[in-house]
């Protein structure tokens, strides 16, 4: 070991770094802890407990404080320490402070400590070694001093704590020993040369908020946080440097379980928030960040409220008001909007907190916009369906009885066995059987076919119609089928040329409606979704055009142009019937009741595609008394995958 340096040096290297009292913050200027020391009283004028808790307001005149809030952020913002500028006056004590803030924490610090320095007592002469040698030794943080040979000279009791070891076992060792096991996170050994204390010693600059795992005599690790500053002499050279060491593993085990919660906040598409009952302002978590579309979550609540819908805003409103008044928590399912213009559902759970004595209201926001869809979906289906099946199976009903009535009134009589009464029981029974649809439907088919076989004209006309009914129940259950899948659908959006698409489907359609005259006209534009959503969307407007028709030889016109920069616009044309003016509402943007729903699930699912696409439908009546119908889409950005070929 070197020649042993006077304590009164070694300390005054430490006061230069620990300064003459230390005073941790939190980024909002609350006192969290304080060096309880003699000094420490003294520079404040009152003991250090009776402050743990104050802001910088209660210690500081207000100017004073707002500027060290500024110094605090500034500190946090950059991880450096800053230095205080000015001196400030303390209305307790007849002093002038200043020193240093330094941030304390990982990779984004949430705390500073406070070096204070006596500004007004600078010019004096360093205070007694016995007082140096008690700032050294109540540190909060653990301190050893290393000689330039690497020898480890001193070490005080929080070192002691922090490195399981007794003084004399610290001082015995060196600071680069294979002993102290010291590696990074991913368990890799720390080269000599990158260890703290080396670099200050090559450099002569400190180094702040070295991290590592250390593995102490006992077997256990703990993440540490290491300081290393020099101690110059008057030539400027390293003569000694003392090591600031800080047991962070708390703070390790928190992040990774803040990391952790994170994760699953995006796994189940939730965030959480806070809101400052006496700043009035929210802060959201990472999560909340997410949901509402943007890199920040910070502002006002009134501003927070505003993003809720028109009609949903006084309930959130109530809520947080009731919440905040009586302690009431609170659940609401309601539309927001995101911060790229999306509307949103989300449940919003919150409660009344207490923290540090600040009144708080925290809660977490799930965003349950795929749960209301597909409720919504269930619910136009299961209408839908309901429509359909009790028009079916009343003209089902009505075509038995007329069946039994016709047979009853001949004049020339038709001998039926029990069997033959039998199936007509059958038939009405069926009509009311709902649950095992299918196998009825079946069922009654081969009725059906055994009372086609009869010679009464008549009676095998009703028998042919319940048949036939019972074929569109079918196709009304596979139709259900194929559009619950549609509305599925979630691959990825593609760039889709629309013109080969809509020519094959016109193809298609001609020959399966061979009298009708489809005329097309398409140009060569592509849309942004996926081609199954597409054809599903297109197929629409056309059987609806050529099924339900009251002409003879229908005539219908198909046209793809780009309407606007940016959008692309199929019509689709027809001289039918036209729409029910209700049908005709809803696909024009008007909601759905109870009492006002669409009855086709061809033609909700069509409405429904198009605006998941970021399209838009429109519905009007052409010249004729027919319909025009109007898809516009976005058209492809040049961030898109390039053309499917609409397949």
């Amino acid at each position: 070991m070197s020649d042993p340096v006077p304590s009164e040096r070694i300390l005054q290297g430490v006061v230069d770094s620990i300064s003459d009292s230390g005073v941790l913050l939190d980024s909002r200027g609350r006192v969290l802890d304080v060096l309880q020391n003699d000094r420490t009283a003294d520079l404040f004028g009152r003991p250090p407990n009776e402050f743990v808790g104050d802001t910088l307001r209660d210690v500081l005149p207000a100017p004073h404080a707002d500027q060290f809030h500024a110094t605090i952020h500034d500190a946090l913002e950059s991880g450096d320490p800053r230095t205080l500028d000015r001196p400030m006056d303390v209305d307790r004590a007849e002093r002038r402070l200043g020193g240093r803030v330094v941030p304390v924490g990982d990779n984004e610090p949430e705390h500073v400590l406070w070096l204070v320095e006596d500004a007004s007592q600078r010019t004096q002469q360093p205070r007694e070694g016995k007082l140096l040698d008690r700032i050294f030794d109540v540190s909060p943080i653990g301190l050893v001093v290393v000689d330039p040979s690497g020898d480890i000279s001193r070490a005080n009791e929080r070192a002691e704590r922090i490195l399981g070891l007794e003084r004399d076992e610290i001082t015995e060792r060196t600071y680069d020993q294979a002993e102290w096991n010291v590696t990074y996170d991913d368990g890799t050994p720390i080269p000599d040369d990158d260890h703290p204390v080396a670099r200050v010693l090559e450099t002569g600059e400190s180094v702040l908020g070295f991290e590592h795992w250390i593995e102490l005599p006992d077997g256990t690790k703990r993440w540490l946080s290491s300081h290393a500053a020099p101690i110059l002499d008057g030539d400027g050279n390293v003569e000694r440097v003392v090591v600031g060491i800080d047991d962070i593993t708390r703070l390790k085990a928190r992040k990774e379980q803040l990391e952790w919660l994170i994760k699953n906040e995006e796994l189940a598409n939730l965030g959480g928030w806070e809101l400052d009952l006496e700043t009035g302002t929210i802060q959201g978590m990472a999560g909340m960040n997410r949901l509402h579309g943007d890199d920040e979550y910070h502002m006002p609540v009134d501003d927070v409220v505003d993003l809720y819908h028109p009609d949903d805003c006084e309930q959130v409103r109530d809520a947080i008001t009731t919440c905040r008044e009586d302690g009431v928590p609170f659940e609401l399912e309601v539309r927001r909007r995101t911060a790229d213009g999306y509307d949103r559902w989300v449940r919003v759970k919150g409660e009344r907190v207490e923290d540090q004595g600040q009144p708080k209201i925290r809660g977490i926001s799930r965003d349950i916009t795929a749960v209301k869809e597909r409720e919504q979906r269930l619910q136009v289906m299961n209408r839908a369906l309901r429509h359909n099946l009790k028009n079916k199976l009343n003209v089902i009903g009505g075509h038995a009885a007329l069946l039994r009535d016709e047979l009853d009134s001949l004049e020339v009589p038709v001998t039926l066995d029990d069997g033959g009464r039998d199936i007509l029981d059958s038939i009405r029974d069926a009509t009311v059987e709902t649950e095992n649809l299918h196998s009825e439907i079946r069922l009654l088919q081969g009725l059906m076919a055994d009372f086609s076989r009869l010679s009464v004209a008549d009676a095998k006309a009703s028998a042919n119609k319940i048949n036939a009914v019972t074929e569109d129940l079918v196709a009304l259950a596979e139709t259900v089928r194929d559009f619950d899948n549609a509305i599925n659908l979630d691959g990825p959006a593609r760039t889709v040329e629309l013109g080969p698409l809509l020519t094959a489907l016109t193809t298609d359609y001609s020959a399966r409606y061979p009298g009708a005259e489809i005329d097309v006209d398409v140009a060569d534009v592509s849309v942004t979704g996926d081609p199954e959503a597409l054809r599903l969307i297109l197929e629409v407007p056309l059987e609806n055009a050529l099924k339900h028709s009251d002409q003879v030889e229908p005539t219908v016109s198909v046209a793809l142009f780009e309407s606007t920069a940016g959008q692309v616009t199929v019509r689709i044309e027809d001289g039918g019937p036209g729409l029910p003016e209700t049908e005709r509402a809803l696909l024009n943007g008007a909601d759905e009741t109870q009492t006002s729903h669409s009855s086709g699930l061809g033609l909700w699912t069509m409405q429904w595609l198009t605006r998941r696409l970021g399209g838009t439908v429109s519905v009007t009546d052409n010249d004729s008394d027919g319909t025009v119908v109007e898809l516009t889409f976005p058209a492809p950005t040049d961030d898109r995958v390039p053309s499917v070929n609409g397949r």
